[in-house]
């Protein structure tokens, strides 16, 4: 029998305008963030550090280098009184190598599955679009088992590059999706798909909200030698 995962919460990302647009959510949904990929890091970073405080999280991290900040992450943990010890970080080099990784999530009993950037590996032509069906497959076994589920996607590469990538399977595959854009005063967020509520709507989450600015390089705040 499946382990069964935490009940619905209101507090997914810890930012309260971006929760208040999408929740509750409940375990088995997956939520997906996509579009300016400075904006969706950073939101990444606030997810991180609030699924740390239900428990155990596994975030597969698509990328070659760079992509997280732990000096940020830390940070967000402790302003949040999250738990570090709670955060597993998965690394994925190449295409095929992600949805292993996300079955190995379920495995190791964590409540959220975090994926950063599943199809950064993307082929550049429709036709050979059907390799991206099995990092989506994974990502519905994975909301199968009664998991937080959360993706933080680009932009497709092909079009004009106004849909999250993946494809229509992985379109219809995800129960929520958030664009995010930047704005004169924070991000924009349009929410663009819900299973329980009507769409398209668009809501400004402030600077304030996001505690850092958007120009964060990594360093660290006087705060932390303290």
């Amino acid at each position: 029998m499946a382990r069964r995962g935490p009940g619905a919460v209101k507090k997914l990302t810890g930012i309260p305008s971006l929760d208040y647009l999408v929740g509750p959510v409940k375990p088995g949904w997956i939520v997906e963030f996509y579009g300016w990929m400075q904006g969706v890091r950073l939101v990444l970073h606030h997810t991180i550090a609030e699924a740390s405080k239900r428990g155990p999280v596994t975030v597969v991290h698509v990328q070659e280098f760079g992509g997280l900040d732990p000096y940020l992450l830390r940070r967000l943990v402790k302003f949040r009184r999250g738990y570090e010890n709670n955060i597993l970080v998965a690394r994925a080099f190449r295409l095929q190598d992600v949805p292993g990784l996300i079955r190995e999530a379920v495995s190791t009993g964590s409540h959220t599955i975090i994926v950063s950037n599943p199809y950064l590996y993307a082929p550049r032509s429709w036709t050979s679009y059907d390799k991206l069906t099995h990092i989506t497959a994974a990502l519905r076994e994975a909301s199968l088992h009664e998991r937080y589920v959360l993706v933080f996607n680009q932009s497709t590469k092909m079009g004009k590059g106004k849909s999250p990538e993946g494809g229509q399977f992985h379109h219809h595959t995800v129960h929520i999706i958030i664009r995010l854009v930047p704005g004169t005063r924070g991000l924009y967020a349009t929410l663009l798909k819900h299973v329980a509520r009507p769409v398209p709507r668009t809501i400004t989450v402030p600077a304030s909200e996001l505690e850092v600015g958007f120009r964060w390089g990594g360093q660290r705040h006087l705060l932390e030698y303290l």
